[in-house]
């Protein structure tokens, strides 16, 4: 009779134990499933629209300002621009540089809850308060003359690289995650 007490208790204690190690894993499947999937709403959301868009700009900056103002160490980088380099700033200006960073801003302010920091990056607060600039500047574009504009720069590369860095961070995070989860 001892034997089959002990049997039993045995028994009992194995299937407590499978039990708890199959919730366990359960639990684990469940947070790495929460992960993947946001980390996935990080990068379709927010970091992967703002980095395609980052770089749309920047490149098209970069042509511009190629195309239109090579570098001449002999002018000054504060000359006043001619009307027709003016005008063509301002067509630039209103088509290109200020759509994409108000779309860019249009997506930090509905889905800043996805930055990956516990505090949205000063870079990205810049970049906001340079891309609100544009609706006070296009709003009265036709009287303000370009030199006189009193638009908040463009944070520079910062923004770029913020973009990018955490853009990659993110991949290999998912990617891992991805991995992980094929894992038996």
């Amino acid at each position: 009779m001892y034997a089959s007490i002990v049997t039993a208790g045995a028994g009992v204690a194995i299937a407590i134990m499978v039990f708890w190690m199959n919730h366990r894993g359960e639990v684990r499947r469940s947070l790495r499933k929460e992960r993947i999937n946001w980390v996935s709403s990080q990068l379709k959301d927010l970091y992967g629209p703002l980095l395609v868009l980052a770089e749309t700009n920047e490149r098209a900056w970069r042509e511009y300002r190629s195309t239109y103002f090579p570098l001449d160490p002999e002018e000054s980088p504060e000359r006043s621009l001619t009307e027709s380099v003016s005008t063509r700033w301002h067509v630039w200006v209103k088509t290109v540089f200020a759509p994409r960073a108000q779309q860019i801003r249009e997506i930090v302010t509905t889905r800043g809850d996805l930055i990956i920091e516990r505090e949205m990056p000063s870079v990205v607060l810049d970049f906001c308060a340079h891309a609100a600039t544009y609706d006070a500047l296009l709003a009265d574009w036709e009287t303000v003359a370009v030199n006189d504009s009193t638009l908040i720069r463009h944070p520079g590369s910062g923004f770029l690289s913020y973009v990018r860095e955490s853009y990659i961070t993110l991949k290999v995070e998912q990617e891992e995650l991805l991995k992980s989860n094929r894992r038996p």
